[in-house]
């Protein structure tokens, strides 16, 4: 490509006011501080570029301690906003410290005369700078497109910015420096104009992640909700059920009011939780009833597992007013696994044999060989059964403020 046709100083300073606009628009519909560390360090750069590309029309001692502070200040504003994407506090240290370090080499005269110490600081400093963005960005937990790319952009400029201090280190490869300098602005292009747009992508693609899992949740517990439950049991193996009804919690409205209803959901979740432990798949599937998928437990410890959670929900009550409990059925595990629907309505079953036989216990599901048929006509009677029929049971636990069973 001729040197004619490369892009100028102001052209790529027009491309990062673009992206700056961008930027400024996409924070208003998204307050994510990156993206106003961004909107910065793209008008810097827009700043600096035209500077330090056009000469010698634009004199050194504006170009070298101007333009090249600017870009420095950039690349400190990438760095940051990596920073706060990976949930760091902005450091104002790590934005100024660059910008006076260079400052400070500009003071010196020996600095301002020699072309190949301003390239080789200028060029530790780059480094420097990148890598430390790279860091972040390595440790960001979210993987997509937008951060793969940004992570091979930062390693490119790394090499290139060793390639360009090499070149200029050896006397030798003086014929190749014409060609490193016609080679910048394609870099600046690359490094100062795609890096704020990916990471304009990055946000994006975070907020579209977290709204995704949001959709997962939910809101009133933080749990998986039935729809997220539904697609994370699906890939569990070998895998066992568990579904769990709050007894009597229409009681627990009607007497305590909603807000203490929303409380036992709120204390259930947090017990159930912590006694199922992280790997299994816990959600809320319905107004008072929860369900958990777990792997690998032989029916016994599948079904001493959720004698634990009754039990821990029946010992730690949200006051000596409200005694709650908790009715469970299961589904272990079969060879091969059920369809995750059957399953549940396996369970299902079991749950309704748990609250016709006294609420507050734990109910296995029937045989393997058993008819899902038979089931689906059982829990169709628990469908038809009168408000009366459910409301009563014998061993409830549940008591009002006067102190009625």
């Amino acid at each position: 490509m001729p040197t004619s046709t490369l892009p100028t100083g102001p052209a790529i300073a027009l491309v990062c006011l673009l992206i700056g606009f961008l930027c400024h628009v996409a924070r208003r519909y998204r307050p994510d501080p990156a993206l106003r560390l961004l909107e910065i360090a793209t008008v810097s750069a827009a700043m600096g570029i035209p500077l330090v590309v056009m000469r010698p029309p634009v004199p050194d001692f504006l170009a070298v301690p101007v333009g090249n502070s600017a870009l420095m200040f950039s690349l400190a504003l990438f760095w940051q906003a990596a920073c706060q994407l990976n949930g760091r506090p902005l450091s104002r240290i790590g934005l100024v410290v660059p910008v006076l370090i260079w400052l400070g080499f500009c003071a010196l005269p020996l600095f301002r005369h020699s072309f190949v110490m301003r390239v080789e600081i200028a060029m530790a400093m780059a480094i420097a700078l990148v890598v430390l963005a790279r860091r972040q960005l390595i440790r960001l937990p979210c993987e997509t497109r937008a951060r793969r790319i940004l992570i091979l952009i930062s390693g490119l400029h790394i090499l290139s910015c060793v390639g360009r201090g090499i070149l200029v280190a050896l006397p030798s490869l003086a014929g190749w420096v014409p060609l490193m300098l016609a080679s910048i602005p394609f870099e600046m292009l690359i490094y100062i104009v795609l890096w704020p747009g990916l990471m304009l992508t990055l946000v994006a693609e975070r907020a579209i992640l977290e709204a995704r899992a949001a959709s997962l949740r939910d809101d009133m517990t933080g749990v998986l909700n039935r729809r997220g439950f539904w697609q994370m049991a699906e890939a569990v193996q070998v895998r066992g059920v568990l579904l769990f009804d709050i007894d009597h919690f229409k009681r627990v409205n009607d007497t305590f009011g909603h807000a203490t209803g929303d409380c036992v959901i709120r204390h259930f979740s947090m017990v159930a939780t912590a006694v199922v432990g992280g790997d299994a798949v816990f959600g809320r599937i319905g107004g008072e009833e929860f369900a958990v998928a777990v792997s690998g437990l032989s029916p016994d410890a599948l079904g001493a597992l959720a004698e634990r959670v009754r039990a821990a929900f029946e010992r730690t009550p949200l006051s000596d007013d409200l005694l709650a409990t908790v009715s469970i059925g299961y589904a272990p595990a079969t060879i091969p696994d059920r369809p995750l629907g059957e399953q549940m309505a396996l369970a299902d079953a079991a749950l309704y044999c748990a609250k016709q036989r006294g609420r507050n216990r734990v109910e296995s599901a029937p045989p393997e060989g058993a008819s899902v048929a038979g089931v689906l006509v059982g829990i169709g009677r628990r469908a038809g059964e009168s408000e009366k029929s459910r409301l009563v049971a014998p061993n409830a636990v549940m008591a009002d403020p006067q102190g009625r069973a």
